[in-house]
């Protein structure tokens, strides 16, 4: 039975941690994804919840991203800290979540989420580029249950 843990391959969990380093090497930004089997609650209060949780708002320019998923509900979130939302607007977290969506319905759940990264990732670059070449890793990048 699929469950959080099992969702993805282990080399598929590691391709997803390789992608997210490669991101996160042209950007301030710190990308972060968690897998939960159940969500109990509103799936973004609780990606709320994971977001503090994982201490995404610690970073120093408050422009983390989490995607969090809740398996067997069929549920996911997106969402990024207050200085990401300085600079796009709720529609270009509509588009991340109808393009993850709909990759998620058409294909394997791994290519869907490598192309999610990748989408916010360019855009995190150009918003919250690395100019200083400092680009202290601040937080994880592993997969987190």
């Amino acid at each position: 039975m699929v469950s959080a843990r099992n969702f993805l391959t282990d080399e598929e969990k590691d391709l997803l941690v390789q992608t997210i380093r490669k991101v996160e090497a042209h950007t301030s930004s710190e990308i972060r994804i968690h897998f939960d089997d159940h969500c109990e609650q509103d799936v973004m209060d609780r990606a709320i919840s994971v977001f503090y949780q994982l201490n995404m708002e610690k970073t120093i320019f408050r422009n983390g991203v989490l995607i969090y998923f809740a398996i067997k509900d069929k549920q996911f979130a997106v969402i990024g800290d207050e200085a990401i939302h300085q600079k796009v607007d709720a529609d270009y977290w509509k588009t991340i979540s109808n393009e993850l969506h709909q990759n998620l319905r058409d294909g394997s759940p791994f290519q869907a989420i490598v192309k999610a990264v990748q989408h916010i990732g360019q855009t995190l670059a150009i918003y919250f580029p690395d100019i200083d070449k400092l680009n202290k890793n601040e937080l994880s990048d592993e997969i987190s249950f």
